[in-house]
């Protein structure tokens, strides 16, 4: 079920207003490919890999908080209880609604992300693309890690960093080392939440000590709009959280649930953040069109790509390897020459494959050139093998330094058997591509 067209608009505006928070949930990290385990299913490894040593309450095999308190009250929560969790089953692939997040954050199309979640999934998809993305763990950490992207906040903690003090029972704020980070952390809730469209993601845990701890940070805040994404219907929501649904739908007079994958809601809002991006890539591109006697009858060949062909898409845009991560919330005006390049191809009768474009039978990669020397470009572009490579990469905006020694090889053509990345196709200029494809 698709996102609906208000909602879709509302959204898109509150990224354009700097007022989008994501709040996520073990929900998100559910899905496939990551599939991490529910939280009654973390209750039932520890439950199974202590009952052996300790005969254990059966009513604590399906809940882990209670669990967790049983430890704690013992005193051997960190020395026995934290050792029996399946830490390696909380890792995985990062899944779609991972990589929307952090597409979000890094491009600051989202003012913040708050997760329950103490996997580094977000942070994974980041570095795969060497963006510095850290989750902060307090108030503090979220004001100084917010010089590289839009904070991601996780409040319950991170396996990656000070997995001892990750929040698994009420009992533990007490301590004060967890009761200051999640003071600092209420305040930087309460400071920025206000005003904002937060959406919720994937966050009715099992886990109620969560719920409960999310619903106090709340209720002193205020929001612009709130949008509860699961699948789940409203009534089960309500019964399973009756103190954060309230508080949830207190924050504003609108309020929503889209009973929806979270996942596959953050995949296509994705999609439409990329292609509204796009729109306004080809808007800059217009003029130098019109300037240039470049007809534009072709519909723009973003809108039949989908949320990863978008995503290569605005990195060529942007100049980006595809090793690396877009940092655009909107194009920036060197696109204009790179825009112009597409539309120019478009015209002349150039079907999209994907982010690229196939004119005749050379398929055709074009990325942002900056009016930069065509080999300096070249050599940034250190990237993982692919199964085939373009044909010619078209440099937009670059300029030749020195001769080519060649164009393109009589003998060469793209290869679906041997990898190849972007270097071993012809990097060639805007005016030697029209040259060398007769456009």
């Amino acid at each position: 079920m698709p996102i609906d067209g208000p909602l879709l608009r509302q959204l898109l505006g509150a990224i354009e207003a700097d007022s989008l928070v994501f709040l996520c949930g073990a929900g998100l990290s559910m899905a496939p490919p990551s599939n991490l385990p529910s939280a009654i299913n973390v209750a039932k490894s520890c439950y199974d890999r202590w009952v052996a040593i300790e005969a254990l309450d059966p009513a604590l095999r399906e809940d882990l908080a209670a669990l967790a308190d049983h430890f704690y009250v013992q005193g051997n929560f960190r020395t026995g209880f934290l050792r029996i969790v399946p830490w390696p089953d909380l890792l995985g692939v990062p899944n779609p609604g991972h990589a929307a997040i952090g597409d979000f954050l890094l491009t600051r199309a989202a003012h913040a992300a708050l997760s329950a979640n103490f996997d580094p999934l977000i942070e994974y998809w980041g570095r795969e693309r060497k963006a510095d993305l850290r989750g902060a763990i307090d108030g503090r950490e979220a004001v100084t890690f917010a010089a590289g992207a839009s904070p991601l906040i996780k409040f319950h903690g991170c396996m990656d960093r000070d997995r001892e003090h990750t929040i698994w029972t009420d009992k533990q704020f007490a301590e004060p080392l967890i009761q200051d980070r999640t003071n600092t952390c209420t305040q930087w809730i309460n400071l920025h939440l206000p005003g904002r469209h937060v959406v919720v993601v994937g966050f009715w845990s099992e886990w109620g000590y969560l719920n409960d701890a999310m619903a106090t940070a709340l209720q002193a805040a205020s929001a612009s709009a709130v949008t509860v994404v699961d699948p789940a219907d409203s009534g089960a929501l309500a019964a399973k959280a009756p103190r954060l649904w309230h508080n949830l739908a207190a924050l504003s007079g609108a309020f929503e649930h889209v009973q929806m994958s979270g996942a596959d809601f953050l995949n296509e809002l994705r999609q439409e953040f990329s292609r509204t991006w796009a729109r306004r890539f080809y808007a800059l591109g217009a003029p130098l069109a019109m300037a240039t006697g470049v007809t534009i009858t072709a519909p723009p060949d973003s809108d039949a790509m989908d949320a990863e062909e978008l995503y290569d898409f605005r990195r060529d845009a942007e100049g980006v390897p595809y090793a690396q991560a877009c940092t655009s919330r909107t194009p920036p005006p060197d696109t204009a020459q790179t825009a112009l390049a597409r539309l120019a191809l478009r015209a002349a009768g150039a079907t999209n494959e994907g982010a690229w474009l196939r004119y005749g039978p050379n398929l055709i990669r074009v990325v942002n050139g900056a009016g930069q020397g065509i080999e300096s470009i070249k050599g940034k572009y250190k990237e993982p093998a692919v199964l085939h490579a373009a044909d010619i990469v078209l440099c937009a905006g670059a300029i030749r330094l020195g001769l080519p020694a060649r164009i393109i090889p009589k003998s060469r053509g793209a290869s679906i058997v041997r990898g190849a990345a972007a270097s071993a196709s012809t990097w060639l200029s805007f005016e030697e591509t029209k040259a060398e494809v007769g456009l």
